[in-house]
């Protein structure tokens, strides 16, 4: 299937009008075998090329160059695109007092706990409960993989969250508070589109734009719900996520539990908060805060899941429901009679041929357009750019090159924030020497740390050592 290219033809000849499709097809034929050979999908695809500015290389092709020929040409133009991009972030370099870097802490949000913080993300739904309770309504009714009834503890709950408003009580949802919460930011990354969808499809009238009682405003009222889920798990979270973040402190009395920490070593810092310098004195200069810290204003800390978590996840939520009976093509009634099938999940995500569509009421797929546009929305201001937060700190990697040692404090490994492990041991020059120490709390964070070892593919040997926090205070 060829991708639309946006063509602006004016005052042309004929010729040129057929050059000009000419090469808006190499466009396409490009950008199609680049997603078909690298596997990628078509968001990634088109995302990397404009990054790089892929058009201005492809509009100087040869048009009978073979699709291979010019997918490696146009991958070969935007690795040099992104070195001369990068390379002003190169030239920042990370030393202790001058020396390489030989000792490098990543610190997790188990640290400032093992002090005493209320720095969970259930200590965040705490707060959020007392500042705006609306936030942990949307996000406990329309965010996790399950349905939306198995989420409540009984039919009531489920009932009553249906009814949609501000003045509801909060949730009381069991299953949100023992997962949900608990891995928060992988969360983020499944806003159920199966559940919007349907509950856009339990509140939209059956409108029909020729009725006389038509109104828009009965149509766009269900849609707005979903931008208000939008609306409070995009800028609303993240404000309030900083308000919070700024209320934290350390437990009274946490000073005769405090840990030996090396003074000539480097940190990356996982935490908002900014205490390695304020109770432990370690320099400003030493430390990286990867997602930022609290003394930044307003919206520019990063909180946010993996798009390409988010994208696998979502194909494989497709493969896996499209032979279900609801997604048919055909449905039959009540009375027995089939009739086609326009639920809006449906209409999105599963019809095929739009030419077999049940066109009989064109406002559902005007419903479509408009709660997908504002899918994508949330989901284009709630990734994680581990990639570019990555470039955008290169120095700091490429300072790593004589690193022997890392110790992880309180880092629960999680899956999102892989990608920068995975830049540190690209930079390490002998990483098969590298000294890897782990704090751990309980036995799962022990098959965290195997798992995490499996995944970097670290020699679970004498270079892995366990231990905890406790047992290097001062």
């Amino acid at each position: 299937m060829y991708i639309v290219t946006n063509l602006i033809i004016m005052n042309i000849g004929d010729s040129d009008i057929l050059y000009s499709f000419d090469r808006a097809r190499l466009i396409d034929r490009a950008c199609n075998g680049f997603m078909r050979i690298d596997g990628l999908t078509f968001k990634r695809a088109r995302d990397y090329m404009a990054k790089y500015s892929a058009r201005d290389y492809l509009m100087q092709c040869p048009l009978d160059l073979s699709t291979k020929e010019l997918v490696s040409g146009m991958k070969d133009y935007c690795l040099q695109r992104r070195a001369e991009m990068l390379e002003p972030y190169r030239k920042k370099r990370y030393s202790i007092n001058g020396d390489p870097i030989h000792h490098l802490y990543i610190i997790g949000n188990g640290f400032d706990r093992y002090h005493g913080a209320d720095s969970t993300y259930m200590d965040f739904r705490s707060y959020l409960l007392k500042h705006n309770d609306f936030v942990v309504k949307m996000f406990e009714l329309f965010f996790g993989p399950r349905s939306m009834m198995n989420n409540f503890d009984d039919y009531n709950d489920y009932l009553l969250c249906l009814q949609y408003g501000r003045k509801l009580p909060a949730p009381k949802n069991t299953w949100a508070k023992d997962y949900l919460w608990k891995d928060f930011e992988k969360y983020l990354s499944e806003l159920n589109r199966e559940r919007i969808f349907d509950f856009v499809d339990e509140n939209l009238p059956r409108l029909y734009e020729d009725d006389e009682n038509f109104s828009y405003a009965e149509y766009l009222g269900p849609i707005d719900i979903v931008a208000d889920v939008v609306s409070s798990c995009t800028f609303e979270m993240q404000y309030q996520f900083h308000r919070w973040i700024n209320t934290i402190h350390y437990k009274k009395g946490f000073r005769k539990n405090m840990l030996y920490l090396d003074p000539n070593a480097a940190y990356l810092n996982f935490n908002y908060t900014l205490f390695l310098e304020t109770e432990y004195n370690i320099s400003r200069e030493h430390i990286l805060y990867i997602h930022g810290d609290r003394r930044q204003k307003f919206g520019s800390l990063v909180l946010g899941h993996n798009v390409e978590d988010n994208e696998v996840a979502f194909e494989e939520w497709v493969h896996k429901h499209k032979n279900r009976r609801r997604y048919r093509p055909n449905l039959k009634d009540k009375k027995g009679k089939y009739f086609a099938n326009d639920k809006l999940v449906y209409l999105a995500f599963f019809l095929k041929d739009m030419k077999k569509g049940n066109w009989k009421n064109p406002i559902r797929y005007y419903a479509v357009d408009h709660i997908e546009e504002r899918l994508e929305n949330y989901y284009a201001k709630n990734i994680k750019h581990s990639n570019d937060i990555i470039d955008h700190n290169l120095g700091f990697f490429e300072s790593l090159n004589d690193l022997k040692e890392i110790t992880l404090l309180g880092h629960s490994l999680g899956d999102v924030d892989f990608p920068y492990f995975k830049a540190i041991v690209e930079n390490v020059r002998n990483v098969d020497d590298l000294i890897w120490n782990f704090s751990y709390y309980s036995d799962n964070d022990i098959k965290n740390i195997r798992r995490f070892c499996r995944h970097l593919n670290i020699p679970q040997g004498k270079n892995v050592r366990h231990f905890k926090m406790s047992d290097i205070k001062r």
